[in-house]
């Protein structure tokens, strides 16, 4: 176990629109000049969970408030969408040496 780097996840805390708090793993976060963007996973903290489960990664805009809280939204712009998304799941890709699955692609 020499050498042997240990996993240590980004964690969030999200509450949705019903006041149900959700952890997410944080998996990457792309910003440019005038946004941040955000892959994250449904956190799962059981080893067996994690090896046999399909998990959905989920691209997502992070917004600031006037207060200057930050928050979520998904991105509504499908040019958008799909620009943000390829370099996310490229940056993913190369992070946790995964292949990403594109159902369009099918």
């Amino acid at each position: 176990m020499e050498n042997e780097e240990l996993y240590t996840p980004d964690i969030i805390s999200v509450t949705d629109e019903d006041g149900n708090e959700i952890e997410f793993e944080l998996l990457e976060r792309y910003e440019t000049d005038d946004c941040v963007y955000v892959a994250i996973t449904e956190y799962r903290d059981d080893d067996e969970e994690i090896v046999e489960g399909n998990f959905e990664v989920i691209i997502l805009k992070v917004v600031e408030n006037e207060n200057g809280d930050e928050f979520l939204e998904e991105i509504s712009d499908d040019i958008e969408y799909e620009q943000v998304s390829d370099i996310l799941m490229a940056k993913v890709e190369e992070k946790y040496d995964v292949e990403y699955f594109d159902p369009d692609l099918q």
